[in-house]
């Protein structure tokens, strides 16, 4: 699912104040260099890049990521072989707002102006540009204003493509790099990066799992599963694991107790009863500290694979 602005929006209130804030927040992560897995449709990061006002530009080639029924049916249009006056088309387009049929004029006038062979280029386009542009043209202007409110829009024009923009927001698309990953990780609570629970670890993240799996692992704790655009020495904040000993609700950080107790990987059980968690938003992985590796392996691939939240304890 590729993200755009709704053309029915405006049943919230305030709602181009809300698409205004929802820009200066992806603006504010962008620099901040923080990956957020939003995939936007390529045609509305063209609007954010402002590349729809060159002149090359075709709203009809970029239709597809926003409507591929309506673009396969200006491709019939465009190369209908027969009289396209039979198919009863004129310059408007109907559209139904909340079980209410709204008609709009692509062009002045349009409703009384018939689709024919002469005009029938230009009734695809105009289509595409309303589709595209004209429907959403506040909604998408508001974000575009409260983006670059944030980003400088000379910073902009270094992209050619929206691919591109859509990488720095959401990180590469390479295969993530494990050991990338491990020599700009932190530790806390007795762990360290030869400890042995941290060595399975990487072991298992390295070998065991699969590339769909260590995307999973790294959305789990940082809720995004690709890597920043420029490796994980700019992941902010730093990705970290921290030894565990007690559940969520009563973990109240590092202690000189849970210090040593990992440090010295003392521990009366093995905590086999409990899953790894994770703090996206601070990037930490914590993790308790299993006697065996088998066990770490299940769990690890258990919590990244449950698609839950907060909840999972």
């Amino acid at each position: 699912m590729r993200l755009y602005p709704s053309p029915t929006s405006s049943v919230q209130d305030n709602h181009l104040l809300l698409f205004e804030f929802v820009g200066r927040m992806l603006g504010k992560a962008v620099y901040e260099g923080i990956v957020v897995e939003v995939p936007f449709a390529p045609f509305f990061l063209t609007h954010v890049l402002g590349h729809h006002y060159r002149s090359n530009y075709s709203s009809i080639d970029e239709l597809p990521s926003l409507d591929p029924e309506l673009y396969k049916n200006l491709t019939y249009i465009k190369h209908y072989e027969g009289d396209v006056a039979d198919l009863e088309l004129n310059f408007s387009f109907d559209e139904d707002v909340m079980g209410r049929l709204i008609n709009h004029e692509l062009v002045p006038g349009g409703k009384a102006i018939s689709v024919t062979r002469e005009n029938m280029i230009y009734y695809v386009h105009m289509m595409a540009h309303f589709r595209m542009h004209t429907q959403i043209k506040e909604q998408s202007n508001a974000f575009i204003r409260g983006f670059r409110s944030i980003i400088n829009p000379d910073w902009l024009s270094l992209f050619s493509r929206a691919p591109e923009l859509q990488c720095l927001i959401s990180g590469d698309t390479a295969e993530i790099d494990m050991q990338d990953l491990r020599a700009h990780t932190q530790y806390y609570g007795g762990f360290h990066n030869n400890h042995r629970v941290i060595v399975w670890l990487w072991d298992i993240l390295q070998n065991d799992f699969t590339a769909q799996e260590k995307g999973q692992f790294l959305k789990f704790v940082t809720s995004c599963s690709k890597p920043p655009l420029l490796g994980f020495t700019n992941l902010e904040p730093p990705f970290s694991i921290r030894c565990v000993e007690v559940s969520d609700d009563q973990d109240t950080g590092d202690t000189v107790g849970s210090v040593l107790r990992g440090f010295f990987t003392i521990h009366k059980k093995d905590p086999i009863g409990r899953l790894p968690t994770s703090s996206t938003c601070f990037n930490l992985l914590k993790l308790p500290n299993y006697q065996r590796k088998a066990t770490l392996r299940d769990k690890l691939r258990y919590a990244i694979c449950s698609n839950t939240g907060f909840e999972l304890s």
